[in-house]
Parts: structure tokens; sequence; C-alpha cells
């Protein structure tokens, strides 16, 4: 068996022919799906456990967000919005491309070359939707007002019960509930977490759209090449933000200005990969927490965004209290962009002490061979052997084969683009590219010593790039370069020592760009082979506003 970390001289064919495809949700018809939008909330492969119980909520949670509150499509009885192939989830593109025929100014290729970071093809037909409906534009304005207004009252209201669970459940004495409490907790919980994804997808959608606007009026007043990056500039930090709250709470305790305990019960529930089930959050790893204080610092304020400002200001002239309206609005809803997911977490987090004590139990029982062996359930399973009306031995040959596909998954070259059908992946031929009115991507210059990317905070570094693959076990020196796939919320705190951050996978909105805005540090995403191009130990120039990493 192939273990998490060690290199495979298997193919990426051979290995699909090894793992076992039983949690794959295989869409109706073919679409094409992105890492992209998803690695930064699911970095690893996740067990069959959370999807049932965390991602498979997130997704209706997120389809209900653009149904039910933005009123933008029609519900669907199958995972659409997102999709869940090996362990990896991925963002499914297909549907947010077929919103363009309800919305003005949009069309499908436009929204595959966002997503995708392709281009349109100028020779593809218009495929846009004409001219909607005026009635129905009418409604999905008064949707999106709506929702402007709704969903911060709504994330609020979410993070005070889930605080309020979490406290209790941190309390409880498990022992003593019953194996009916444990299931009515689980079952309760895949509605709620549903309901408690539609904020954090709202800010996300208004969120971005809001940004792009403000990006736009900075161009008109500054030109297209310096206007984007006034904009950025501009808007960073947000502060506000929950992640930089914990930074800055570790830095109170490192300096005996906080009790350690006090932090662990306003920010243990968070952690790296913290959706996961199997994951084990700040409150779980001293070693980890005591090493993130060690090294934490206060943030402090960029001039950048000062001059920033001032430069807007005096372009604007008479506009500036307009634009300055325009720029508080745009931060707000970009805080609910991180700030959304503390609801999220918080809830995992109480579901994860859940399930932890079931896996006790039915280990204690006989049921299972080991407590982690819970993780690798699907929620019937779970139902079922607490009910005791399930036979060991044919569970406990789920939980191997399951088990076996969880490991081998995190070896899968898995293309951050895909095209999946009802029957496998496949992989995107020129043919299918052109048939979405974008043209393929160029492949990448091996012997280039500069890889392209996006520009996601500005600044320049020079330093020792550091390839992480899991934020807990690397120590940090200050002025290193992160180089990761893709990082979550649990990474921050390593922004703070670092000189700069390299990503192969995302997009301005995505979590590496926020943080690193956020801390002031140079960030380029999107560099696709980042983690496999740059060596442990070389020094690298990041510069952020280019998008470029030279290798030196």
């Amino acid at each position: 068996m192939t273990t998490p970390g060690r290199q495979t001289a298997m193919s990426y064919e051979q290995m699909l022919d090894d793992l076992d495809d039983e949690l794959c949700t295989w869409p109706a018809e073919p679409q094409v799906f992105t890492r992209a939008n998803a690695l930064d909330q699911w970095p690893n492969p996740i067990t069959p456990l959370t999807q049932e119980l965390v991602e498979l909520p997130q997704e209706r949670g997120l389809e209900g967000a653009f149904v039910r509150v933005l009123g933008v499509t029609e519900p669907s009885p199958q995972w659409t919005w997102n999709g869940c192939f090996y362990g990896y989830v991925m963002f499914g593109v297909t549907p947010s491309a077929a919103l363009a025929d309800n919305l003005p100014g949009w069309n499908r290729a436009g929204v595959y070359a966002d997503y995708l970071g392709v281009n349109p093809d100028p020779k593809a037909p218009d495929e846009s939707g004409g001219s909607p409906n005026i009635l129905s534009l009418l409604k999905i304005g008064a949707n999106f007002a709506a929702a402007l207004r709704n969903y911060p009252r709504q994330a609020r209201r979410d993070t005070a019960i889930a605080r309020r669970q979490l406290d209790d459940d941190l309390r409880r004495d498990w022992p003593s509930q019953s194996d009916q409490y444990l299931l009515a907790r689980i079952n309760t919980f895949v509605g709620t977490h549903a309901r408690q994804r539609e904020p954090h997808a709202v800010a996300s959608v208004i969120g971005a759209a809001l940004f792009k606007q403000f990006t736009q009026t900075a161009e008109k007043l500054a030109g297209p090449e310096d206007g984007a990056g006034l904009a950025t500039e501009a808007i960073t930090p947000l502060g506000g933000v929950h992640m930089s709250e914990a930074i800055e709470a570790m830095a109170r305790v490192k300096a005996g200005q906080l009790d350690r305990a006090e932090f662990l019960r306003d920010y243990g529930f968070r952690g790296s990969n913290e959706f996961e089930l199997k994951s084990r959050t700040w409150s779980d790893d001293a070693a980890t927490v005591d090493r993130l204080i060690d090294g934490a610092e206060r943030p402090v304020a960029t001039p950048a965004q000062e001059g920033a400002r001032r430069e807007l200001k005096q372009l604007a002239g008479w506009r500036w209290p307009l634009l300055r309206r325009q720029l508080s609005f745009t931060e707000h809803h970009l805080r609910w962009r991180e700030n959304g997911k503390v609801p999220m977490a918080m809830a995992v987090a109480s579901l994860r002490v859940v399930v932890r004590e079931a896996g006790l139990r039915l280990a204690e029982r006989g049921i299972i061979d080991d407590p982690s062996d819970v993780f690798y359930l699907r929620k019937p399973d779970l139902d079922n052997a607490l009910r005791g009306q399930i036979e060991s031995g044919q569970l406990l040959a789920r939980i191997a084969r399951r088990r076996e596909t969880h490991q081998l998954a995190f070896q899968l070259p898995l293309p951050e683009i895909v095209d999946a059908t009802p029957h496998g992946l496949v992989r995107m031929s020129e043919a299918r590219w052109r048939s979405l009115g974008v043209l393929p991507p160029k492949s990448p210059d091996e012997r280039s010593t500069v890889l392209a990317g996006v520009g996601g905070s500005p600044g320049t570094a020079t330093g020792r790039a550091r390839i992480v693959h899991d934020p807990n076990t690397i120590d940090v020196d200050d002025g290193d370069i992160l180089v990761a796939r893709g990082t979550d919320s649990a990474w921050t705190p390593l922004f703070m020592q670092a000189s700069a951050v390299v990503v192969d996978i995302g997009g301005v909105m995505s979590h590496a760009c926020i943080a690193a805005r956020e801390v002031g540090i140079p960030c380029v995403i999107d560099v696709k082979h980042g983690t496999t191009r740059i060596s442990e130990g070389q020094r690298i120039c990041v510069d952020g506003a280019a998008g470029s990493v030279t290798l030196l």
C-alpha cells in the first residue's frame, strides 16, 4: 500500500484502476470540475464519513445560496456545485457557467475563462443567453439586495449558536450520553450545516463581485496597469478577520497578556484541514500551538495601504466620498468571505466530538478494530453500527477497502481541471476546451527560470523556498518563502514568519491571497507547478504585482 507523501511510479490511469470509486459523485452528464475553488477548504482527500456528514451538507448549502437566497438557478436532485472524486473535493464549473444565461452581460465562455484561468476562443460562436426576461432580472436584483442585508445577520446568529453548542459539548459528560443522543446529534447536524453554508457562499459571490467593481473603478482612475495594484493595496489589510485575530491573540499569549487556556477556548477549534472530521484541531495539538505561539507577532499596518488610499483620494477628487463608501462596502463583505467559515468550523468541531465518542464505543464493543475506523464508515453504516444492526466482519471489509483508497488517493496526481462523466474522470482534450468556447491552456516552458502566475498580494521578496505539504510539521524561519499546493485558514500563522507565499492553485479570492494581504507579504498564486519546479531550499524571487516567481 502506498503511504501519503511517498512518490509512486504508477501512472494516473493505473492509479485510477486501483482506487475504489464507491464514494465518487459521478454527474449525470459530463461536467467540468476544478480544484482551484475547493483547495483552500479541502486541501487533502477527505474520509468517507466527512464526505457524507460535512461535504454533502455544504454542497446542499451552496445550492441553497444560489437557488433559495439569490434565486439565479433551479435546484438539482444530485451533487452539482461540488463533486467528490476519490476523496478530492472539486468545484463544478459547468453549473456556474449556466448561470450566465440568466444574467445580462455574461456568457458561458467568460465564466469558464474566469474560473479555469484560460482565454476565450475568438473564433467561438457567441453563446450568450441573449436578453434575459426583465421580470426575472428584477427578481434576481431584489434577491441580491435582500441578501446583502440578511446574510451577515444569519452568519452572526449561526456563530453565536455554534459557539454555545461547542462550549456545551466540550463540557459534556459524553460516556453518560445514550447512543440515541449521538444519532440525534448527527442527524440534526446535516440539516443545520447546510444552512450554515449559505451565508459563506453568498459572501463569496458578493465579495468577489464587489472587489471586481472596486478594481474597475480604480482602473478608470489610474489606468489599467496601475489601478488593479492600487485597489489591492487600498483594501489590504482588511482587519477584523477571524484568523488574523487569532494571530494577534497568539502574540498576546507569547507576551504574557493572555492566558493560553483562554486562547484555546476562543480559537482552539481551528486547525489545519479543519473541516475533515479526522483532523486534529489546535486544542488537540499542544506542540503545534506552542510552536505557533512562539513564532507569533502582532500584525502591523502596511504603509502601502495608506499611500494607496491617498493616491485614490487625489485621483477621485470630489468623487472620493463615493469611492470611500464603495471601499468600505467592499471591505465589509470581503471579511465575511473568511468569517463566514467560523460557524461552520465550530459546528464541525462539535460534530468531531460526537463522532469520536461513537468511534470509542464501537471499538469497545468490538464492532470496529480501532476508534479511527469510524471515519471510514458511511452514515448508514454508522447508524446501523450504533443500533447493533450490522455484522462486524462485513463492516471491517468496507473499512479496509475505503481506508486503502483514502491512503492511495494522497498519491493520485489529480489534474487541477477534470471532465467528469457518468463513468469516470476524463482528461480535458483540445476539442473539449474549444467546445466550451475557450482556448486550451498553454503547456509550461520547462526550461524557463520564471514561473508565471497571478498576483495575489503586491510586493517583492527574495528568500529560501520551503515546500510545505503540512503546516503542522514544518518550522519556518523569518524570511523563508512558503511554496504550497494550496493553503487553508490554519496556515495563516506561518504567513507571519514568511517573506512571501507561492501557491500552485487558486484565485485572487482564495485564502492564500487574503491571508497574505492581511499580513502584508507578496503572494503569487496559480503558478501550477511551483511545488515541483521549485526545490526545497532553493532561492527564489517573488513579485506579487507582476505575478511571477524567478528561480535563482
